[in-house]
């Protein structure tokens, strides 16, 4: 049996800018954080003989090419996989479409274990680099790199967007007291709205060709995202709320689909129960609204507001390990696999 780890993320800053026909032209700079909570992915071998599975949904086939999960099919043929007698299953600590990344930690996931199982040495990068090429280049689906990579490497890191597709990965130095703090003072709330992320890509990216306000707001997002990056290694942490505010009002000229009612009727309670900034995570439309309140009793205010609104709230911590093996009992030691991925 195989088991890895992959961490879900929220971006701190400079999300949007790792889209492809946004850093070609400028250069992306994100900010991303790997929480502790996680996508599991197990292999485990199958008696039946067959390729088993187990999703949202299961499938039963008997070859790769059968495979109706086009990110699993394809993982599968880049590595060669033409055993039975294989199940792959998927479990995750959040709901999918919540903007944490789960799509991008599920497929840098299989990856590490797909790797594991065929006894295939890759670095982090080169775990990101072929979720990327599994996700943009493959499939065409739209997005970015930054959930692929911060996937992968975990940690509070910057993601430096090359305009020739190069990703400098840089962890940001930070101290414990500063880590601490940032945990403390940051609170994640489920709107219960699930969207389908692809569709905000898709006009964000439309609106970077023809040159509209998003290309603007980009740039606007891009620079909170060094002033972030810079605030976070000084040690300035309650400042983040003030970038945060600034990040949510580019953020929400990027698209019409980026907020609506409902979000900004419940961004507007927090305000006034005392949250000094907040954000939608991920691309928009719903998922998890991020706040900032250095002040503990109207953490507890906000706290009430939103319990009362239908949302539930999501403890966490930050990850520093990124995509790990827990378990590899070596299912497939006894056997000679050369694969070129």
């Amino acid at each position: 049996m195989i088991i890895t780890r992959t961490p879900l993320r929220i971006c701190l800053g400079g999300g949007g800018t790792d889209v492809k026909d946004y850093y070609e032209q400028f250069g992306g700079y994100v900010v991303s954080a790997a929480l502790n909570q996680y996508i599991y992915i197990v292999i485990h071998n199958n008696f039946e003989k067959s390729i088993r599975i187990c999703y949202s949904k299961r499938e039963i086939v008997n070859t790769a090419d059968e495979v109706h999960h086009p990110v699993v099919r394809e993982a599968m043929k880049l590595f060669d996989i033409t055993d039975k007698g294989i199940e792959i299953i998927s479990f995750a600590d959040v709901p999918s479409d919540t903007g944490l990344g789960s799509s991008s930690s599920f497929t840098v996931g299989l990856i590490s274990a797909l790797a594991a199982y065929q006894r295939v040495k890759m670095t982090k990068y080169e775990i990101a680099e072929m979720a990327c090429r599994i996700e943009r280049d493959l499939l065409k689906e739209a997005g970015g790199k930054q959930d692929q990579y911060i996937a992968a490497f975990g940690g509070i890191t910057v993601l430096n967007f090359q305009q020739d597709s190069k990703v400098i990965v840089s962890p940001v130095q930070i101290s414990h007291e500063s880590v601490a703090e940032l945990e403390k003072n940051t609170l994640l709330f489920y709107t219960g709205i699930r969207r389908n992320s692809f569709k905000v890509q898709q006009a964000l990216i439309r609106g970077v060709k023809k040159q509209t306000r998003t290309l603007d707001s980009l740039h606007e997002i891009k620079r909170l995202g060094i002033e972030t990056e810079e605030i976070l290694r000084n040690g300035n942490i309650d400042r983040y709320a003030e970038f945060l505010r600034q990040h949510w009002e580019a953020k929400q000229k990027l698209s019409d689909m980026v907020s609506n009612g409902r979000i900004n009727h419940l961004y507007q309670k927090a305000m006034e129960g005392g949250a000094q900034g907040g954000k939608i995570i991920g691309a928009g439309g719903g998922g998890y609204l991020l706040l900032y309140c250095a002040d503990s009793g109207k953490q507890t205010v906000i706290r009430k507001i939103m319990k009362g609104s239908g949302l539930e709230e999501l403890k966490y911590s930050f990850d520093f390990t990124g995509t790990s093996v827990l378990v590899d009992d070596g299912m497939r030691s006894k056997k000679s696999n050369e694969v070129l991925v």
